[in-house]
């Protein structure tokens, strides 16, 4: 039977010059172009990490599954391997072979709009749940896309930023997970970062591209550019980037054919890079099923379809459920059973914030309100809610909890709505954007749109309709025009490269369905757009109502947190501080009533001033549309909170040693802080976090017994036996991190060097494995260009994270 290679190579040689390089670009926003001369049919992406989108933000919805920093949380390799096999499946419903993500840097500053992508701070960690999610997608056929190789660390500038980094840190701290991706999943394809690294554009970086990645690592996949990441056509080439994206092509295609008769670009190079690709289209099955599609479960671009299949949604429940994280529980939780009156506040409590802005976003499948959630576990409870104050500046788009037949979107060919629509299409969120061509159109040219919804508002009094956009466009209610949004203001929507958002309020019947329509017309080449989302008004004395209803009832779970426009793909957080009047909000209902467990539903650290008054803390991150069930499940005892945090809550930002350079300067950022990053820093200089790395409380106690040490060298192992001495089953997360040890340079105080997790009946002991891999003891010595294990004493700590150390043994290592 043939390897991948072997027909790649066979089917290289019945391909012309123009053909090869025909396949280095994409044909639109998604495809790789078919050669049918050749049965090459066209390869498809989508968007990931956190649910696989398809062809549109909201033409099909898509399962929501928790964030990557959620799924960080878990620490648990085995379902971030289900997981994996359960995005597979989704990207089957939608045909699509590669699936962008996982997103593996390493966040430096929580205040980068991606955080909440990545899965952690640490590399190990990021290592291992990487090798788990990419071999989960790959076994069944769907190409991991892992992303963005590298150092795509901050928004602010990210299409030019240089990160200014050594060798080592790269080593060390940002590297790792590309390349345990590499050499233990074997991933198929990486996608290279927008950014520079010491001046040099990652999709031109040859030393990261062909140096590491391809001739030390072994890659024998694609390195695809992240969208319009692509600056030339020789150097690109050269450097070893595959694949431009999203096509029509700008720099490689046509322009790479002729760069290689111009002599400027050898054939070889050309030749390796569409080896790649159809070795690529060989494992993703595309080879099998040429000229045309399969049968399901592959589906061809015009049959996406949905599918709300319980195992996977079951699935997205217990991811959730497993990510979120107890920080504190002073006896409030679980809440007690013969609780009668349950206040329930925040505005994210109504609509828990699914998932990060940005390239992540899906259309979920359906939405369920805390609530009811809580209610449905508490029947004999009377649960009340109040919003308190808002989170967003404006409102979310609308979806199909007001909108339940979705918007019927007419598409022009021209920017006057004249003539029949080029195409017609059902969208399932007010959200709208095109990359690259119009449905129907093509690149650069004008179109418009018309979309009409029938609109149920499910509140009284007053409302507000929001409208954003990249281009023009207006609103009608009745027939009414409400927005006008002919001349907008610039602003920051839209990847930093759309309007502001304007509002108007109107008066309309609850309960009535309402005629909306909104007209749309581009007018910048390459992406276009309208978001519209609607609220009730706001009413005065919000606060004063939830401390009221808090003060009421026998306890009260309050959730704060962020939003899409605040963690977001293109833009940066201000700050750590919560938006809004939530700090006030949170202050005033903890003096009404103690028994508070508020929530944070945020995707990246948050300040808590409040976070000692309060009775029980929990982090949910951005858990998903499974995400309130998960909670509901959380709050009432059903299922117990099983994450550990993994990234390092900082009490302010100014103690974070990134801080100090961050957002750069003069089109530069230092990476002054070398590999002390997060808890590495925080360990080794002493600074007191709000919360610590690995930090997370479950609902029973974990004793650890006397650690033992077996083996030497590269294949070393340390066994204690843990107990639950509690009264239920519960899971621990057994961290070991390696200290001390000669070193010629600086080195963290401890670094994590292996974990386990484990959940066990109360009372029950199990002997936990920890097993140290080669790297345990090394550090990256740039003299001799790889990795040195300087012997000596080193201490083993074993515990339930980076700041409770349970037990401590020293070994001699390389003696």
């Amino acid at each position: 039977m043939l390897t991948a290679t072997d027909r790649a190579a066979q089917l290289l040689e019945q391909l012309t010059v123009d053909e090869r390089a025909q396949l280095s670009a994409g044909e639109d926003t998604w495809h790789l172009p078919a050669i049918p001369s050749a049965g090459i049919g066209r390869l498809k992406m989508s968007d990931g990490p956190s649910g696989v989108r398809g062809e549109s933000l909201a033409v099909h919805r898509s399962l929501s599954f928790p964030c990557g920093t959620a799924v960080g949380s878990t620490w648990d390799v085995e379902l971030t391997g289900r997981y994996g096999a359960a995005l597979a499946a989704e990207a089957k419903l939608k045909g699509v072979r590669v699936l962008l993500g996982p997103t593996v840097c390493i966040p430096r500053v929580a205040l980068a709009g991606r955080t909440f992508e990545s899965f952690s701070e640490d590399p190990l960690l990021t290592s291992r749940l990487t090798v788990a999610y990419v071999r989960g997608v790959q076994e069944h056929g769907v190409a991991c896309c892992i992303k963005h190789f590298a150092c795509n660390d901050q928004e602010h500038e990210r299409m030019t930023i240089s990160a200014q980094v050594d060798e080592r840190t790269l080593r060390e701290i940002h590297l790792p997970a590309f390349e345990a991706a590499v050499r233990e999943a074997k991933v198929w394809a990486v996608m290279s970062a927008y950014n520079r690294i010491n001046g040099t554009f990652c999709d031109e970086h040859e030393w990261l591209l062909t140096t590491v990645l391809k001739e030390e690592w072994g890659f024998d996949g694609v390195v695809i550019s992240d969208w319009y990441g692509t600056h030339s056509t020789v150097e690109a080439a050269n450097a070893g980037l595959d694949i431009e994206m999203p096509g029509p092509a700008q720099h490689l295609g046509r322009k790479l054919a002729d760069a290689v008769s111009a002599g400027e670009v050898e054939g070889a190079v050309l030749d390796d890079h569409c080896a790649r690709v159809l070795r690529l289209a060989e494992r993703t099955g595309l080879l099998d099923e040429a000229p045309g599609w399969g049968p399901s479960p592959w589906q061809t671009a015009a049959a996406e379809r949905e599918e709300d299949d319980p195992q996977r949604r079951a699935l997205a429940r217990e991811l959730a459920v497993s990510g979120t994280v107890l920080l504190r529980n002073e006896s409030m939780l679980p809440l007690d059973p013969a609780l009668r009156r349950i206040a329930v506040i925040g505005s994210n409590a109504e609509h828990l914030m699914e998932g990060g802005g940005g390239s992540s976003m899906v259309a979920a499948l359906q939405h369920t309100a805390l609530p009811d959630a809580l209610g449905a576990r508490l029947p004999g409870v009377q649960v009340s809610y109040e919003e308190g104050c808002r989170v967003e500046l404006a409102a979310r788009p609308l979806d199909c909890h007001l909108i339940p037949e979705g918007f019927a979107v007419e598409y022009f060919g021209n920017p006057d709505w004249s003539g029949e629509p080029v195409r017609t299409e059902r969208r399932w969120s007010g959200f709208f954007v095109t990359f690259g061509a119009p449905p129907g159109g093509r690149p650069g040219e004008p179109f418009s749109v018309r979309a009409r919804a029938r609109f149920t508002p499910d509140h009284a009094g007053p409302w507000e309709l929001s409208l954003a956009t990249v281009g023009k466009a207006t609103v009608h209610l009745d027939g009414r025009l409400v927005l006008d949004h002919t001349r907008p203001e610039p602003g920051e929507t839209f990847f930093g490269r759309g309007s502001a958002t304007t509002t108007a309020s109107v008066d309309i019947d609850p309960g009535l369905e309402h005629e909306l329509e909104v007209r749309y017309v581009s007018d910048l080449p390459g992406l276009g757009g309208f978001r519209i989302g609607a609220r009730p008004l706001a009413a005065p004395g919000g606060i004063e109502r939830a401390v009221d209803l808090a003060r009421r009832s026998d306890a009260v779970v309050l959730v704060v947190g962020n939003h899409p426009d605040l963690e977001t793909e293109g833009r940066d957080r201000p700050s750590l501080a919560l938006p809004g009047d939530q700090d006030e909000l949170v202050r005033r209902v903890l003096e009404a009533n103690p028994r508070t467990v508020v929530v944070v539903n945020s995707g990246a650290p948050v300040a808590m001033p409040w976070a000692d008054q309060a009775a029980a803390v929990l982090m949910v991150w951005y858990p998903g549309e499974e995400g309130a069930a998960a909670l509901a499940d959380i709050l009432t005892g059903a299922a117990e909170p099983g994450g550990r945090l993994p990234i390092t809550f900082p009490r302010r930002m100014e103690d974070v040693a990134a801080w100090r350079s961050y957002p750069g300067a003069d089109g530069r950022v230092e990476y002054g802080e070398g590999v002390l990053v997060g808890y590495r820093q925080f360990d080794s200089d002493g600074t007191e976090p709000a919360f610590c790395f690995g930090h997370g409380l479950g609902y029973t106690t974990f004793e650890y017994g006397e650690p033992r040490l077996d083996g030497r060298g590269d294949d070393m192992t340390v066994s204690v036996t843990v107990t639950n001495a509690g009264t239920r089953r519960g899971g621990e997360v057994v961290q070991l991190y390696v200290a001390g040890g000669p070193s010629p340079v600086p080195r963290p105080e401890q670094e994590l060097r292996a974990f386990t997790k484990v959940t066990l009946d109360a009372g029950e002991s199990r002997d936990v494995v920890l097993r140290l891999d080669a790297r345990a003891f090394s550090y990256w010595d740039t003299d001799v260009a790889d990795w040195v294990a300087p012997a000596g004493r080193y201490e083993l700590r074993v515990g339930a994270s980076s700041r409770d150390i349970r037990q401590r043994i020293h070994v001699e290592h390389g003696q």
